[in-house]
């Protein structure tokens, strides 16, 4: 494996070894590699949705305040590097080059996953480069995922939802109790979560844990102010500023409140305190801290958006309303697992029809399929095939007066930024 494209050949090609729930595999990896996750002081951030965008909102506020932070967020939209990020720098080629061909043998002899070889990737370049704090996102769930080696600082969970239902579980309870795997003994943790059942379920494992799992809506109160600018209210009368943020959507302050709700449980069990600047800079710099990607990310009459389950679907449509968006063609695909009229009915609020795609995956529901379920809804479906081949009919139907929106899957979106150069050139 000299080189690079061969590296990488070699990393996806663990891909076909599936995945595996637990964490045997990669504690011996880990020990291994010298156990890189030891030397780190982590934030862990789980959760059905948001919990991409809690984790770059956390690692930007850390940044601006200082800190060497390292962030580890999953999938990737265009480039593996994108996985793994020192201050927002991706890692680079030639790291992961040299990472690759130094664990490759214990890879080969654990028989570990593409997602535990890259766990433990992104620990040994952090470990090495000596970051000050890391944030790292769960792959899924969060009792048996990969990064449930670390003890963190502080524990985040974003909001629950059905999701992965055939592996975390049928109820929200059900996946509340794995997300709440990432609860440590004495560790303290926060939630945006307002569902009572899951509140309950979070409150008994972390009992059982000796810490308590606070409310992020309690600790802190938005205050709206105009054109989606807001601020940040605690009851002890701390306070930002007006703060222009880096994402938009109602969901977005939700994250971003939950994030310094994070911020503010560590400081305050450390000592410190909350930087209002590097609050207010952190949520207004968020993509350009963390390279943040594909949430209702513009490009020209294009918008991009992974929202890939119902209640994403729901609170991306009512963000783009409230941005007086309406009659958008939109390019959507999506895997074979998900409840598809609970994404389909509230996209259909802002779309004037749909284009069907196919993303490059094993997953992924066939986008003849996808149209038919779509009519049966009573909606406009277009065939678009793959990604690019669609990109291009949406383009056509869209004409000079309406956007396109490209939502669905990570995968989808991912591809459709990767291709709009050669696209649309």
């Amino acid at each position: 494996m000299s080189s690079l494209p061969a590296i990488l050949r070699y990393l996806y090609s663990l891909q076909h070894r599936g995945m595996k729930l637990g964490l045997r595999n990669t504690r011996a990896l880990l020990r291994m590699a010298g156990n890189p996750e030891r030397d780190l002081r982590c934030f862990h951030v789980a959760g059905t949705n948001g919990k991409g965008s809690t984790s770059s909102f956390l690692a930007s506020i850390l940044q601006e305040s200082g800190s060497r932070v390292g962030l580890y967020t999953s999938p990737h939209l265009v480039h593996f590097s994108e996985r793994i990020r020192i201050n927002g720098r991706p890692i680079p080629d030639e790291t992961i080059a040299a990472y690759v061909r130094r664990l490759k043998p214990a890879i080969e002899s654990t028989g570990a996953t593409f997602f535990e070889a890259t766990t433990c990737l992104a620990f040994c370049w952090f470990a090495d480069e000596g970051v000050d704090l890391a944030v790292i996102e769960t792959g899924l769930g969060g009792r048996l995922d990969s990064t449930n080696v670390i003890k963190p600082l502080t524990s985040v969970i974003s909001t629950i939802a059905l999701d992965h239902t055939h592996i975390l579980g049928s109820t929200l309870r059900a996946i509340a109790r794995e997300k709440a795997g990432i609860i440590k003994m004495g560790v303290p943790c926060v939630t945006s979560s307002r569902d009572p059942g899951v509140l309950t379920t979070f409150d008994r494992i972390a009992s059982a844990r000796r810490t308590r799992v606070s409310r992020a809506g309690k600790m802190l109160r938005i205050i709206d102010s105009h054109s989606g600018r807001f601020r940040l209210h605690s009851r002890s009368g701390w306070e930002t500023g007006i703060i222009e943020p880096g994402l938009a959507g109602a969901h977005q302050r939700e994250n971003a409140r939950l994030a310094v709700a994070a911020v503010h449980l560590w400081s305050r069990r450390s000592g410190g305190t909350v930087s209002r600047v590097a609050v207010e800079r952190g949520i207004a710099h968020v993509v350009r801290n963390t390279g943040l990607r594909g949430r209702c990310e513009r490009a020209g009459r294009f918008i991009f958006d992974v929202a890939h389950n119902p209640e994403g679907a729901d609170a991306l449509s009512s963000s783009l309303i409230n941005q007086g968006e309406g009659s958008l063609v939109v390019v959507i695909g999506m895997m074979e697992d998900k409840e598809l009229p609970g994404i389909i009915l509230p996209l259909s609020r802002i779309a004037y029809c749909f284009v069907t795609v196919t993303p490059v995956t094993g997953r992924a529901l066939p986008e003849k399929l996808l149209r038919r379920r779509i009519h049966r809804l009573s909606f406009r479906a277009y065939r678009g095939g793959s990604v690019s081949a669609g990109l291009r009919r949406a383009a056509h139907i869209a004409g000079k007066e309406r956007r396109i929106l490209v939502t669905g899957s990570h995968y989808v979106v991912g591809s459709a930024l990767g291709q709009m150069k050669s696209t649309f050139a």
